[in-house]
Parts: C-alpha cells; sequence; structure tokens
C-alpha cells in the first residue's frame, strides 16, 4: 500500500510540471504571450506578456523587437515584475507598444510663400567730369551730354517690370579734405537722383548717398597737380544700381 501511495504522489506531480510548462508555450513562444490589442484611446498596439520557468532578463524586450523587425519600439505602458532586492532584472511583465518612431513634438514648418529674390538687374557708371564741370554739382551745371545719358538710362530702367531699388551713389578722388569730398559726392548723387525722378522714375526706390573718396578705382602716384587731376579722372564718379526680379 505504502509503494502505491508513493508511486501516486509521484504521478501527481509530474503531471502539475507538465501542466505547467504546458501553460507557459500558450500563445506565441514557451516564455511570453505577445498579441495585438485595442488601446485607450482605439489605436491598435501590441501587447507581451513575458512569464514561466524560462523568463530571461530582457525576454519582452526581446519580443518586441522581433515583431517591430527594423523598426524602433515605442515603448506605451508596462507593469514590472516584482523582484528581490538582489535581482537587479529590469525586464517588465507585461509591455505595451508600439513599432516606429514616437511622434515629434515640434510644430510642423510653416508653409507660407517663398519671398522672391531680388537681383541686381543693370549697373551704370557716369564719370563725374562727363556729368559736371570740376568741383560743381548742382542740377544747373549739370553738362548737356550728361542730360542724354541719363535720359538713356530712365528709359532702360523703365523696361524692367519689378524693380525695388535704386542706389545711386557719388564718389570723389581724393584730393581736397574729406569734409569737401563728402558733401560733394552726396550733393552729386542727388542731383542725378532727382534727374531720374522728374523724368518718370519712382522716388521712393531712389536713394543716394555720397562715399567720397573711400572708394577709389585708381593709384595714381604723387605728381605734376595737372597730371596728378587727370589721372584720378576714374575716382570721380558716380554709380547707379538697380535691383529687382528678373
Amino acid at each position: 500500500m505504502e509503494y502505491l501511495m508513493k508511486r501516486l504522489f509521484l504521478a501527481s506531480l509530474l503531471s502539475a510540471a507538465v501542466l505547467v510548462v504546458t501553460g507557459c508555450t500558450a500563445g506565441s513562444g514557451p516564455t511570453y504571450n505577445a498579441y495585438s490589442v485595442d488601446w485607450r484611446n482605439g489605436a491598435r498596439i501590441y501587447r507581451a506578456e513575458c512569464h514561466g520557468l524560462f523568463e530571461g532578463a530582457s525576454t519582452c524586450m526581446d519580443v518586441a523587437r522581433r515583431i517591430c523587425g527594423d523598426k524602433p519600439v515605442q515603448v506605451i505602458d508596462r507593469i514590472d515584475v516584482v523582484r528581490t532586492a538582489d535581482d537587479q532584472r529590469s525586464d517588465p511583465r507585461v509591455l505595451h507598444f508600439k513599432c516606429g518612431e514616437a511622434p515629434s513634438n515640434k510644430a510642423p514648418a510653416e508653409t507660407g510663400a517663398v519671398a522672391p529674390q531680388t537681383a541686381t538687374l543693370e549697373n551704370f557708371s557716369l564719370e563725374s567730369d562727363a556729368l559736371f564741370p570740376f568741383g560743381k554739382s548742382s542740377p544747373e551745371s549739370m553738362l548737356p551730354a550728361a542730360k542724354a545719358r541719363l535720359d538713356e538710362i530712365a528709359a532702360r530702367i523703365r523696361q524692367h517690370e519689378h524693380v525695388s531699388a535704386v542706389t545711386v551713389v557719388g564718389h570723389t578722388d581724393r584730393l581736397g579734405p574729406e569734409s569737401i569730398n563728402g558733401p560733394l559726392s552726396l550733393a552729386r548723387a542727388n542731383t542725378v537722383r532727382d534727374y531720374l525722378v522728374a523724368h518718370g522714375l519712382d522716388g521712393s526706390i531712389i536713394h543716394a548717398k555720397g562715399v567720397g573718396s573711400s572708394e577709389p578705382r585708381t593709384h595714381c602716384a604723387e605728381g605734376d597737380a595737372r597730371a596728378l587731376i587727370a589721372c584720378l579722372q576714374q575716382d570721380r564718379y558716380v554709380s547707379i544700381t538697380v535691383e529687382g526680379r528678373k
């Protein structure tokens, strides 16, 4: 009788062990179940339940990575296993996750119309000696040939449909103090500007400035005064730059 009881007890233990192992194999594998579920906001996500005799330290995350393939795992919720103080494993018992990058918190870039870019449409350079007598800048002193040339320039500018700015810059040579050259260069630029406005151009987009002798184009050696004045002729000029859309 005692022998029979021992055999029955041993058989019951083996049956229990088989039931436990069989329970671990339910679903997707020997140590986990994994399936898709509807989350709180109605989104479709995955749920991995890690359990059983063969549970490893990273079972649930391994399952998630296997399901997501080459996409990153986005953890939504986790329920960790209660372990002893000596057990430092961090693998969760239940893991809810999605596959793919987490949504960015950056605000979408505004897709407004791109502002058209401006470019230089025309560049004109007029020697001051052809515009004014030496040292002069008034409209009354402007030479007849200069007026004819400015008429041509005004007509050229009017041919452009999208002019946004016209800049008139007066230049002088280095002879004389800057206290004279600066105002002289500005006065000549203003005279040219006023002439263009008087001949049909929009005064609101035409700007004049004088830079005196700060932007020379020649390198003349000191010497005879008359020869030096002739050499510095290229430094006495008025430039006109037209900008806009082509």
